[in-house]
């Protein structure tokens, strides 16, 4: 998602923000792809990969930045001794690049909570009654027994008329 796209914001949206990941921090495992990633790079296992490697890398990320990018990146970024970046600066640009990325996705952990807010009795799946009151709850809607059969028909497809885990990322992800 491009951050320039991003919907305008009230006063009261500094957890939206969090909610969709325009202000959080990278997690422990894009920091260790990273890493990896950087490690494979840094041919001569110094901490330090120079500019031309860091295109290379970026590229073998998915990024496609052009000549042009990389040079004004090793201008934004603490540059160390002639031309070369460490981690932590490799880290520092790559960031919002992840972050831009992520922004509209919502993570495992976000999708497992929000998962727990309609499963109110924890047994791992969601019955009409449970959708019903939790649609009531979080969303303030009152919905006809009809509407939320129709929305865990969609979602169920397994056919056994609840809505599970993988079933409700499904459904979230459409």
């Amino acid at each position: 998602m491009n951050p320039s796209a991003q919907p305008p914001r009230h006063n009261q949206s500094q957890s939206a923000d969090r909610a969709y990941g325009w202000h959080r921090e990278l997690g422990a495992d894009e920091i260790e792809e990273l890493r990896e990633a950087f490690a494979e790079f840094d041919k001569d296992k110094d901490g330090l990969i120079g500019c031309k490697d860091l295109g290379t890398l970026m590229r073998s990320m998915g990024y496609m930045p052009t000549e042009m990018e990389l040079i004004e990146l090793s201008q934004q970024i603490n540059m160390n001794l002639g031309g070369r970046v460490d981690f932590e600066d490799f880290v520092e640009l790559m960031t919002p690049k992840l972050l831009a990325e992520t922004a509209g996705m919502i993570g495992l952990q976000e999708m497992r909570d929000a998962f727990k807010e309609f499963d109110t009795n924890g047994d791992g799946e969601i019955t009409l009654d449970e959708l019903q009151l939790a649609m009531q709850r979080l969303m303030g809607e009152r919905l006809t027994l009809r509407e939320i059969s129709d929305v865990v028909k969609e979602a169920d497809i397994n056919g056994d008329g609840t809505v599970d885990f993988e079933e409700f990322v499904k459904m979230m992800s459409r």
